[in-house]
C-alpha cells in the first residue's frame, strides 16, 4: 500500500557514530539485508585506455566478508575506479571513496524497496552523500547491482535481490494491517459543547462591539474619560437586566407552549 511507504518514514532517524548492526536496527531487523554483500563492475572503453568501476557494499557488520583492494573491511560502501592503459597491461587506480560504518545513515522503508542514505562522506575537499535501494527478488540467490549513478556530490545505487525482502511474510502482514486500521479509524465527530462555546464568543464580541459604538457615537466630540463612563454604564445596564431579560423570554415560551397543549385538550 502506498501509505507503507512512511511506515517509518526515515524511521530511526539519523544515526550518527555508531556502528550498523542490522540485528538491532527497528527497520533493518526485519529484512535480508545483513546476510549479503555486493561487488558490481563496469568497464567502458575510454581511448586509449580502458577504465572499470566497481562498487562494494556490505552494510551490516553482521556479515563479514573481504572486501575489494583498495578497500576497508568496515566500508559499507566503497568505489574504486581503475584504468588500463595499452602499453601497461596492470591497472592504475584513479579514484577510491568510502563509506565506512561510523558515517551518519538513515533508513526509510518505500513501498517497491528498502532505501539507506548514507551522510557526508570525505573525499578529498568534498562531502558525498549515497543512496542504497535495495529492492526484492526472492527468485534470487545473491544480490546483483543493477545501476549506479553518480552526479552532483550524492551516488544512487540500486541493488536487486534477497537484500531487499522481509525475513518473515508477517511483518509485511503486520504493517499492512496497521495501515489498514489507521484508514478505518472514524472521523471525530464534532462536540456540540465546541460548537455552543463558539457561538457565545461570537456573541459576546458583538455585543461588546455594539456597545462601543454606541459609547462612541453617544460621546463623539467628548474626552477619552466621558467615553469610558459611558461605555461602563451601557454596559452595567446590559449586564444587569440580561437575566431579567433571559427570564421574560424563558416565561413566554413556556406559557405558549402551556396554552398551546390546553387549547388541544379543550378540543
Amino acid at each position: 500500500m502506498v501509505s507503507k511507504s512512511w511506515i517509518c518514514g526515515f524511521a530511526c532517524a539519523i544515526g550518527v557514530a555508531q556502528s550498523l548492526s542490522c540485528e538491532k536496527h527497528d527497520v533493518l531487523k526485519k529484512y535480508q539485508v545483513s546476510q549479503f554483500s555486493t561487488l558490481g563492475s563496469t568497464e567502458r572503453d575510454t581511448p586509449p585506455s580502458k577504465t572499470t568501476e566497481k562498487w562494494w557494499v556490505n552494510v551490516c557488520e553482521e556479515h563479514t566478508a573481504d572486501p575489494p583492494e583498495g578497500c576497508n573491511k568496515d566500508d559499507m560502501l566503497c568505489g574504486l575506479t581503475s584504468v588500463i592503459m595499452p602499453d601497461n597491461k596492470d591497472a592504475i587506480t584513479t579514484q577510491i571513496i568510502d563509506f565506512n560504518r561510523n558515517i551518519g545513515f538513515s533508513v526509510e522503508e518505500t513501498e517497491n524497496a528498502l532505501s539507506l542514505s548514507l551522510k557526508g562522506a570525505t573525499w578529498g575537499s568534498n562531502v558525498i552523500d549515497a543512496v542504497l535501494q535495495f529492492q526484492c527478488n526472492d527468485n534470487m540467490k545473491e544480490d546483483e547491482m543493477v545501476s549506479t549513478t553518480w552526479a552532483d556530490k550524492r551516488i544512487q545505487l540500486t541493488i536487486k535481490g534477497p537484500s531487499g525482502c522481509l525475513k518473515s511474510k508477517d511483518d509485511k502482514k503486520k504493517g499492512d494491517d496497521d495501515d489498514d486500521k489507521k484508514e478505518k479509524k472514524p472521523p471525530k465527530k464534532p462536540s456540540s459543547a465546541s460548537w455552543f462555546t463558539w457561538l457565545f464568543l461570537y456573541g459576546l464580541l458583538f455585543t461588546l462591539i455594539y456597545l462601543m459604538v454606541v459609547s462612541y457615537l453617544n460621546t463623539r466630540g467628548g474626552s477619552f474619560q466621558d467615553f469610558r463612563a459611558e461605555f461602563t454604564q451601557r454596559s452595567t445596564q446590559f449586564f444587569t437586566s440580561l437575566p431579567e431579560f433571559c427570564r421574560e423570554v424563558v416565561s413566554k415560551i413556556l406559557g405558549r407552549s402551556t396554552s398551546q397543549r390546553g387549547g388541544y385538550s379543550a378540543v
